[in-house]
């Protein structure tokens, strides 16, 4: 996974070869419109898991330079990059992850180049509003790194985020929910009703697949079991068992003797027929199965309240 970022990038160091006498030139500071970037010296900063990055140049370059007479040099440029973020969906989508951005010097090492934070190093906009993550905190870290041409100065920005679980209780949770509630219908239909519980048990059975996998689509393929996968799969086996229920319910009605008595039409002359037998009513074992598993099914919004808790 990955996430953007538009940012500027201060930084500031002071370079002695830079000085200058303010009388000689009447004024202390230079701006960037009388300064050449091109022939001052700048720290060689590179994002170490940046993935693409582009420097602002709509209308104009977005830098600005600042010299003091003292050598002291103050840059800023405006970037927008792509960082990958290694994220861990144990307890998606009730997880919180860690995005890194590290900042190193390229050829530098320590004795040369040092990094160190300013002293509000991290500022951001306030109004600004994630789609499904919300911003907590971030944390700042030191990442000196030892290679083999020396220790070269790193710092590194590790920002928290939450995700946000309003779209998934409205997308996810409440129609999952609702489609094992739909499943109980059979419990209370007839034996005789075999269009209906039929229907009812594969339409419940399908759409909960498919919504399973919809939801991992959208997700890079892991090989762990994520929340989401718990929940889902609960949900599959509430609802397969109710089709199964009513397959049972079925071979046992067999086996006992019970039947199903169809209307004999009416006549158009003549005396009407007798009138048909009422049809026996279902055995004790099919009546007394479909209680237990309407109780069994009943359960599952405690099942499911106490799976909610544990994951979140």
């Amino acid at each position: 996974q990955d996430y953007s970022v538009s940012m500027y990038l201060r930084q500031c160091w002071q370079d002695k070869r830079l000085k200058f006498n303010p009388r000689s030139y009447h004024m202390n500071e230079v701006s960037s419109g009388k300064l050449s970037r091109t022939s001052i010296w700048v720290p060689d900063i590179f994002f170490r898991n940046e993935k693409r990055a582009t420097f602002h140049e709509v209308t104009v370059k977005n830098r600005f330079l600042k010299l003091n007479f003292t050598g002291f040099v103050w840059y800023v440029t405006k970037i927008s990059a792509t960082f990958s973020c290694p994220m861990k969906l144990y307890k998606y989508p009730f997880d919180t992850q860690i995005c890194p951005m590290t900042f190193e010097s390229f050829g530098y090492p320590t004795d040369i180049l040092f990094f160190s934070w300013l002293d509000e190093p991290v500022t951001f906009d306030k109004q600004i509003e994630l789609p499904q993550f919300i911003y907590r905190t971030h944390v700042l870290h030191d990442c000196v790194q030892n290679y083999t041409g020396g220790i070269f100065s790193c710092l590194e920005i590790k920002f928290i985020l939450r995700r946000d679980v309003g779209y998934f209780l409205i997308q996810v949770y409440v129609p999952s929910t609702l489609i094992v509630i739909l499943s109980w219908i059979s419990f209370w239909l007839n034996i005789d009703a075999s269009p209906a519980r039929v229907s009812i048990g594969l339409l419940t059975v399908l759409t909960t697949t498919t919504q399973s996998t919809g939801i991992n689509a959208s997700l890079p393929r892991v090989s762990y079991i994520k929340a989401i996968d718990v929940w889902m799969s609960v949900c599959l086996v509430f609802v397969f068992s109710a089709l199964l229920e009513y397959a049972l319910v079925n071979v046992l009605a067999r086996r006992t003797g019970v039947k199903i008595l169809h209307s004999i039409p009416r006549p158009m002359f003549g005396r009407p027929p007798p009138a048909p037998k009422p049809p026996p009513k279902e055995s004790n074992a099919e009546s007394q199965l479909d209680q237990v598993m309407a109780i069994f099914q009943f359960s599952y919004n405690l099942t499911l309240v106490r799976l909610f808790c544990i994951i979140s």
